[in-house]
């Protein structure tokens, strides 16, 4: 499998499992400019606005998926977000959370990791 299929193949696990957690997707690879945030969720019960960077990868040669998300990265989804609140205003008063899923091939397995306020 490619990496970019491999990426879109994470992307859509972690959509799913989020989902089956109760959260309400809202939007995927929103894109302000050059920057990108992967999943938009809301937890209607905490009336929080969920930004979730996904990191998928085959091996841990380079290191755990999470680690790929440096400073630079956390900046770009941050302002990416605030753009998103902006276009979408009915989210203004939410509060907002940065989660950061990954998804590491195993052989035939999948395991997943979900980090809620990440960053």
């Amino acid at each position: 499998m490619y990496s970019k299929d491999f990426g879109k193949k994470g992307e859509q696990l972690a959509k799913e499992d989020l989902i089956r957690k109760g959260l309400k997707f809202i939007a995927s690879n929103f894109t302000f400019k050059k920057l990108e945030i992967d999943l938009v969720f809301e937890d209607k019960t905490t009336k929080e606005i969920i930004f979730v960077e996904v990191k998928s990868r085959t091996s841990t040669d380079y290191g755990q998926p999470e680690e790929a998300i440096d400073v630079k990265k956390q900046i770009n989804i941050r302002t990416a977000a605030s753009v998103f609140i902006k276009l979408n205003s009915e989210f203004k008063n939410h509060k907002i959370r940065f989660d950061i899923y990954t998804v590491l091939k195993s052989g035939e397995e999948y395991i997943y990791k979900h980090t809620i306020n990440g960053f």
